[in-house]
């Protein structure tokens, strides 16, 4: 391939490099327009990057919404699109493993509503003191058919307890 790109002249390069990265926008673009709305605010986008896919993404009719793709795709030319692509890549993979973590914690909260004490012997959080009260109360809450309350503070209980514990030490730490 380095033979083809010695072969063609500065213009047809540029060209290249042109389409190249108009193809990259575009890509960009697309998936941006995809993306979960609470995504987009990790990306970190200025007022008007953000107005401009947010008019993109409220277009509904197909045909305009893929000429709104197009106009975002412009827009990005003008940012560091190597940077936004790290920044989406980052984004995409935390928000899956966050999701995991969801619906693990939600499998967990079931588990225990129908299992009782039997199913919280499994949990890796251990049966520690509040769990059997908060199992009890769900449990009880499920019956009588009550709002869901003891159900949400059992899965924030589950939740708390599935999340690793922070390192010690941490300039995060230091800083409060």
């Amino acid at each position: 391939m380095a033979d083809r790109d010695d072969d063609l002249s500065s213009r047809e390069l540029r060209k290249r490099q042109q389409r190249n990265a108009g193809d990259r926008s575009a890509r960009l673009a697309h998936t941006l327009m995809k993306v979960a709305p609470s995504a987009l605010g990790k990306l970190g986008f200025d007022e008007d990057m953000r107005e401009a896919l947010d008019k993109a993404r409220a277009i509904t009719s197909p045909i305009a919404r893929r000429r709104a793709e197009r106009t975002l795709a412009g827009e990005l030319r003008r940012i560091d699109m190597a940077e936004l692509d790290e920044k989406l890549k980052n984004v995409l993979t935390t928000g899956t493993s966050e999701q995991q973590d969801f619906r693990l914690a939600e499998q967990w909260r079931t588990k225990m509503i129908e299992g009782g004490l039997a199913a919280a012997a499994e949990f890796p959080g251990g049966v520690a003191d509040p769990l059997p009260k908060l199992i009890q109360q769900a449990q009880r809450e499920q019956e009588t058919g009550k709002p869901p309350g003891a159900k949400r503070a059992l899965f924030r209980h589950i939740v708390a307890a599935l999340k690793p514990a922070p390192s010690q030490g941490t300039v995060e730490d230091d800083v409060e």
